[in-house]
């Protein structure tokens, strides 16, 4: 109920930041200078910050991702827009639980660069919404997101994935907790398969990566159909580990004389 009453505000009443109240819009200019963009060098494989070589790559010691090394992944690259802290989490927060079906045009248009910038693909998809979460919010914000870049960039875009299990909220659970809930939660939709034999990558989109566990389910699926799957997020959550800040370290060392 509070979703639907806050989703008919949207409509009737003027904008203010999800962030700090101001009027005039989801974002006002001085909350908006705050976003952080996803830093340039980061993982080719998962988008985690730092400079990680890719899996299979040869690498100085130290230099091996922490956030996908030893992982199996299925899907080829992850790029992010900004990271998950501050306005970007306000944001997707607002969206998510103050059912703000419009935020998702502010989000699309402030995350496109980052999008123009992913590997080109084919097609776009998204990840399924839970369907407990669609019936509270009346939408699926990974799907809206979806559909948005697609427009910007020109690209086709169709659902190919549905749920087949629905699990707990991810939220709040470990990795090991959350690849559990997803594990064998997606398929393939009745029609994907005609759809896919005609694309070779394909980019899925969600709103939020935090461990990756359910982009990298959704990605195993298309996979298994023969697709190269690449996955975009509005936002990322980003990890502070001693391995990263030692490396930082060692690179300030090496670019000073």
């Amino acid at each position: 109920m509070t979703g639907i009453v806050d989703g008919l505000l949207d409509l009737a009443l003027p904008r203010r930041c999800v962030l700090c109240g101001a009027a005039g819009g989801w974002l006002c200019e001085r909350c908006a200078a705050e976003l952080h963009p996803l830093p340039v060098q980061h993982c080719p494989r998962c988008g985690a910050p730092g400079p990680w070589s890719a899996p299979g790559q040869k690498h100085r010691a130290g230099r091996r991702c922490p956030e996908c090394g030893g992982r199996d992944l299925a899907f080829r690259s992850a790029a992010a827009a900004f990271t998950y802290e501050g306005p970007a989490k306000a944001l997707i927060t607002a969206c998510k639980f103050r059912a703000l079906r419009s935020l998702a045009d502010d989000m699309v248009g402030r995350a496109s660069p980052a999008f123009a910038a992913a590997p080109a693909v084919d097609l776009v998809t998204w990840v399924p919404g839970h369907r407990d979460h669609q019936m509270e919010r009346g939408f699926n914000q990974a799907e809206l997101l979806g559909r948005g870049f697609a427009r910007r960039a020109g690209v086709p875009y169709a659902p190919l994935l549905r749920r087949v299990r629905h699990g707990a909220r991810q939220s709040g659970l470990d990795r090991a907790g959350r690849a559990a809930n997803v594990r064998d939660a997606f398929a393939l939709r009745e029609e994907g398969n005609g759809v896919l034999r005609k694309l070779k990558r394909v980019m899925i989109v969600d709103d939020v990566y935090t461990t990756g566990e359910t982009l990298d389910h959704c990605a195993g699926v298309l996979a298994h159909a023969g697709i190269e799957p690449h996955v975009f997020t509005f936002a990322r959550t980003v990890r502070a580990t001693p391995s990263q800040a030692s490396l930082d370290h060692a690179v300030q060392k090496e670019r000073c004389p």
